[in-house]
């Protein structure tokens, strides 16, 4: 076999990969049409609570509030979609069989891992979007629409639903609900997410910096918002949680019974 025929090998082989996963998107969408759309509505009300509920609790907001507000909506938004709504869906998938139908398909796990990464995150675009209108209305923060804010909003939309997925995959139901509401409740109400790290104590700042949710919104800021620094170290903590999320997830979806 000479060069060229290994070279039409290779590409008839990626383009039937690449149409095994259109298939598998195609799939998803028609089994979470209704759901989405759904999805999409409660995060477009979850952005505007946070930016103009959460504003009322702050008598007087500075730009650095204001700031802050702004990147939390928008990271808590994706939290919401990648660590709660997900992983609720693929634990009720568990319970009725379709994932294990799933992994009995001719096609590899990865395709259809990443045909869920790539539904849920087209899923979280209106609640983004609605996070950036409600902020310019609300506080006039021009956003900074950049090939690096871009990259971090990919990376955090993998990231999320990759943790989510992986809690999904390995937790029974019960608790896989109840490590989903600890990281939202959590992310919500004791996170440094809408508000300055520097106002927990210290020691706490050691936990939250390992964790994935403050170094995204540490990202965002930096990215979306230009207000800080960006620093290297919150992208490789982020993507180190993508990383072994999506391994811990595929290795659920490779397991044998």
């Amino acid at each position: 076999m000479n060069n060229e025929q290994v070279s039409n090998q290779i590409a008839r082989t990626n383009s039937f990969a690449l149409k095994k996963l259109w298939g598998l998107i195609r799939w998803s969408l028609v089994r979470h049409k209704y759901l989405i759309s759904a999805f999409s509505l409660v995060q477009a009300v979850f952005a505007i609570a946070i930016v103009y509920g959460l504003a009322l609790l702050i008598p007087e907001i500075d730009a650095e509030s204001a700031v802050y507000l702004s990147s939390g909506a928008i990271t808590l938004g994706m939290i919401a979609v990648g660590c709660v709504l997900a992983p609720q869906i693929a634990s009720t998938s568990k319970q009725n069989g379709l994932f294990d139908y799933q992994r009995t398909l001719p096609v590899s796990r990865s395709s259809i891992l990443l045909a869920d990464i790539i539904i849920w995150s087209v899923a979280s675009l209106p609640g983004i979007m609605m996070s950036c209108l409600a902020t310019v209305l609300r506080f006039q923060i021009t956003i900074h629409v950049t090939p690096s804010s871009i990259f971090t909003i990919l990376i955090t939309q993998i990231t999320m639903i990759c943790i989510g997925f992986a809690i999904a995959y390995w937790l029974p139901p019960n608790a896989m609900a109840l490590a989903t509401q600890i990281i939202m409740i959590g992310g919500l109400l004791f996170s440094p997410i809408t508000y300055p790290i520097a106002r927990l104590p210290e020691w706490t700042t050691y936990i939250y910096q390992v964790l994935p949710f403050v170094p995204t919104s540490n990202l965002i800021r930096a990215t979306l918002f230009q207000s800080e620094i960006l620093d290297p170290i919150n992208l490789i903590v982020v993507l180190g949680w993508a990383v072994v999320a999506f391994i811990f997830a595929l290795m659920a979806l490779a397991k044998r019974k």
